[in-house]
């Protein structure tokens, strides 16, 4: 026996030890990848997607290594997101990745903690692959990131890089915000499951600011199902029960209804005969007083709040912002705090009697646009003319895709709800959904 055997103080040899642990961590290891196929599977998919196809599309500003993923995916804590691959617009903050807001004023920007959404969202079990491309300051400049479907189209804005990810498979689910229309455009464009949820229902905490009075957290992801189970998991909101109710859709030619392009128009007219078809009651909303003053008021108030957020970047980078970004800064300028006063005491008055209006007219959901029309060419990211409204009344909005343009490319319906009643707006869009199912969409991105 050598020196070393004779010092070691246990019933095996040193060597046999060494073995043994080995073969425990191996087994551990197996056990963990049993535990986690779906996971792990489920990465792979997203990683094969994305060796594919991120050349064309260009979706992701950041990512973690495929091997970094790899290893993450096997120590993910239990809870309700488990296994899901999450991308992360670049205007929310990640602790392990930079947050550069679309801008070379913020290049390799690096903070220390999560935005609120994305803690809640690795806490409940996702696996973060990293930040996708958004427009300059969430704004609108159009970048490189491509549609899925078509590489001279846009995919939208300002969480291009949200949509086309989902959209094109490399990840289950992708943040976005929405200060007019950006995360419903994208959506619509894209093909793809946009919500946002009620404004400030989940914390923006973390997320750069571009009008606090609209700023709103939103997601994209392949079904309706997968954006409930997202909108729990950070809300903390319990399921609801099944509730068998016949539905009731109010069909809302908006004040902007000119701006739809004729497929937009068929594709509202086909959704309400589809819906009517599945047993729901749909009615014929004539345009509501309340509302006629509100597109008017949205610009009052992004304009003079973004015209205030960006006083540092006026100050000492003002050769850095884009010429429209200069343009809306300098509308801001023009507002007058009594004005911009104005405009909240009406929007605020007009969101009540909206809510009060839907209760009493017993609509579980409006359907209205999403978009004007198919995505438009890469040199714009679309008009938010159907969303705005939307948005400035603070309550849930979200967008099903349920066809094709003449192009060839994806259309849908934009479904709104009450503030607050985020669950019921998701259980009335899964109603929808069955309704409106789209049977090219699951295999026009591939």
């Amino acid at each position: 026996m050598d020196n070393q055997a004779a010092a070691w103080p246990f019933p095996v040899s040193p060597s046999t030890a060494r073995s043994r642990v080995r073969n425990l961590w191996q087994e551990w290891l197996r056990e963990q990848s049993a535990d986690n196929d779906e996971s792990v599977n489920e990465l792979e998919a997203n990683l094969t997607a994305l060796a594919e196809r991120e050349s064309v599309v260009r979706a992701w500003v950041h990512r973690h290594p495929d091997e970094e993923l790899r290893q993450a995916a096997r120590a993910l804590p239990d809870g309700p997101l488990h296994g899901w691959t999450l991308g992360v617009k670049d205007v929310i903050d990640t602790f392990d990745l930079p947050t550069e807001r679309g801008s070379p004023i913020y290049a390799g920007r690096q903070t220390v903690n999560d935005a609120a959404c994305v803690a809640l969202a690795r806490r409940a079990g996702a696996l973060v692959i990293g930040k996708t491309v958004t427009t300059e300051f969430a704004l609108f400049t159009a970048n490189v990131t491509t549609s899925p479907h078509d590489p001279t189209r846009s995919p939208g804005g300002s969480s291009s890089g949200s949509a086309a990810a989902v959209a094109a498979g490399m990840t289950r689910a992708a943040f976005g915000t929405q200060t007019v229309g950006s995360v419903i455009r994208p959506a619509a464009f894209c093909g793809v499951v946009g919500f946002k949820c009620t404004h400030q229902a989940v914390p923006m905490t973390g997320i750069a600011t571009l009008a606090h009075s609209l700023d709103t957290l939103g997601w994209f992801t392949r079904s309706v199902d997968d954006a409930a189970t997202l909108y729990r998991a950070l809300s903390g909101a319990e399921a609801p029960s099944p509730d068998e109710r016949r539905r009731r859709f109010g069909l809302y030619r908006a004040h902007q209804w000119p701006s739809a392009q004729p497929e937009q128009k068929q594709v509202l007219e086909t959704a309400a005969s589809a819906l009517d078809a599945a047993g729901a009651q749909v009615i014929e909303i004539d345009p509501l007083p309340h509302l006629q003053d509100m597109f008017s008021a949205s610009e009052t108030i992004m304009a003079y709040e973004s015209s205030r957020v960006f006083a540092w970047e006026r100050e000492h980078h003002a050769d850095l912002l884009d010429r429209r970004i200069h343009k809306l800064l300098t509308n801001g300028d023009r507002v007058t705090a009594a004005a911009y006063g104005d405009a909240k005491r009406a929007v605020a008055a007009a969101a009540e009697t909206h809510d009060r209006w839907l209760i009493a007219n017993e609509v579980d959901a409006l359907v209205t646009p999403s978009a004007p029309g198919e995505a438009p060419l890469l040199a714009t990211t679309g008009d938010s003319v159907f969303n705005r409204v939307w948005t400035l009344l603070g309550g849930p909005a979200a967008h099903l895709p349920t066809g094709r343009g003449p192009l060839g490319l994806p259309v849908g319906v934009q479904l709104t709800g009450r503030r607050w009643d985020d669950l019921d707006l998701l259980a009335t869009a899964q109603f929808a959904e069955t309704a409106l199912a789209d049977p090219e969409r699951d295999r026009s991105t591939r």
